[in-house]
């Protein structure tokens, strides 16, 4: 291994070069404190024996700052690869004047104002660049919100760039696409409403208007008109009935009258009263409970739901078909299921079945008596009662519709 001695001369010329990029002076220190090399050529062959070069001899590195001499003083020891502290071979003494840098600070302290003043005119700037944009923003807003108010809602508001209004244009796009939604909803509703009430009355007219333009109407013929005009007024009111029920649903949840009832006297209440009409076509009904069911609901709106979905089973099944009500719960929930071996729902049409006047077969439905309002109206209160509703159908094998609803109410 060479010694400290033979490295510093073959290296003098790199340290004497590192000392005057520092501006200050390097010594090198071997084992025993005697200085091998002196940038300043002051003093070497001399021994410096400090309490800072005893310390870093013990492999520590030692950094001063001396003020009143204006240079800092850092102390490094030479050790081997092995970076064992009790192996230090020397130091490495390097001074660095500070003279520049408190030069720089004074000049940094001297301009301070002058800084002040011109970080305060780049910041006015860039906030009137900012004010600027934000406004040509809420500008470019206001004339779109301005077109909106006029009536034209196609194109909504346009994407901005930041991403607040980025954020407020979708919020507001979201709201437009909302409003349109309800509206061509409430145009949809409107024109069923008008087609479906206008419906009955145009058959009553045209039966009237034959009577009058017969003045030997035979009395059998004339029952018969009479008839089917009772028959049109009874599904007038029927229309009306059902649009009332379904206009006092879309209030607020607090008209539920919630009492504690005991749903299997529901169920048996509802088929003792469509029996009757099951058993002129010879169709069976059959209520299997699998257990005593008490549940928190409101009990008019829930015979209503039930009731509309066992009479659709009865007047779309075969003649001879059968109609199986069960009823089941768990600890959460209680179940009604309603299934018949009537005509089925097409896959393609068990979306569209709950939504008010659809009907899958609007000629078997005039023939039943069907409004097209009836699983609406079962939606809405199973849904007002924190419910779900689905339904499971082939065309051609029947339909069964599974109603679930909270034992206790969830206001």
């Amino acid at each position: 291994m060479s010694s400290l001695s033979d490295e510093a001369g073959e290296n003098v010329f790199e340290v004497e070069q590192l000392a005057n990029n520092l501006e200050g002076r390097i010594l090198l220190v071997d084992s025993r404190f005697k200085i091998l090399a002196d940038t300043y050529n002051r003093n070497c062959g001399k021994y410096l024996v400090t309490k800072e070069t005893i310390h870093a001899m013990k492999g520590e590195e030692v950094a001063y700052r001396y003020i009143g001499k204006q240079y800092l003083q850092v102390i490094t020891p030479i050790q081997d690869k092995n970076n064992d502290k009790s192996d230090v071979r020397g130091l490495i003494i390097a001074m660095v004047s500070l003279q520049n840098c408190n030069e720089m600070s004074e000049y940094l302290y001297d301009q301070r104002d002058n800084l002040v003043g011109i970080f305060f005119i780049i910041t006015l700037i860039f906030s009137v660049l900012v004010a600027l944009l934000i406004r040509n923003n809420f500008r470019r807003m206001q004339n779109e919100l301005d077109i909106i108010a006029a009536g034209h809602q196609e194109e909504g508001l346009g994407q901005e760039n930041f991403r607040e209004f980025y954020n407020l244009s979708s919020s507001f796009n979201k709201i437009i696409n909302r409003y349109k939604e309800l509206e061509n909803t409430r145009q949809e509703f409107v024109s069923n409403v008008s087609h479906e009430l206008k419906t009955p009355i145009t058959s009553m007219k045209i039966l009237a208007d034959s009577l009058l333009m017969q003045p030997d109407v035979p009395v059998e013929l004339y029952e018969e008109f009479m008839n089917d005009i009772v028959h049109e007024i009874d599904r007038e009111n029927q229309i009306i009935t059902d649009l009332l029920t379904l206009v006092k649903m879309d209030k607020t949840q607090a008209d539920l009258n919630i009492t504690s009832v005991k749903i299997n006297d529901l169920l048996e209440v509802l088929l003792k009263r469509i029996s009757p009409i099951a058993e002129k076509r010879g169709i069976k009904i059959r209520l299997e409970t699998m257990r005593e069911v008490v549940a928190e609901v409101d009990e008019v709106k829930l015979s209503l739901a039930c009731n509309n979905l066992i009479e659709n089973a009865v007047k779309y099944n075969h003649d001879d078909g059968k109609v199986d009500v069960s009823l089941n719960a768990d600890h959460k929930f209680f179940y009604i299921r309603v299934k018949d071996t009537g005509c089925g729902i097409p896959e393609d049409c068990q979306e569209q079945i709950f939504e008010r006047f659809y009907r899958v077969d609007k000629a078997r439905s005039r023939e039943t008596g069907g409004t097209g309002l009836g699983l609406a109206i079962t939606r809405n209160v199973v849904l007002m009662h924190k419910g779900s509703i689905r339904v499971h159908s082939k065309e051609g094998e029947g339909a069964t519709f599974i109603i679930r609803i909270p034992l206790n109410y969830i206001s």
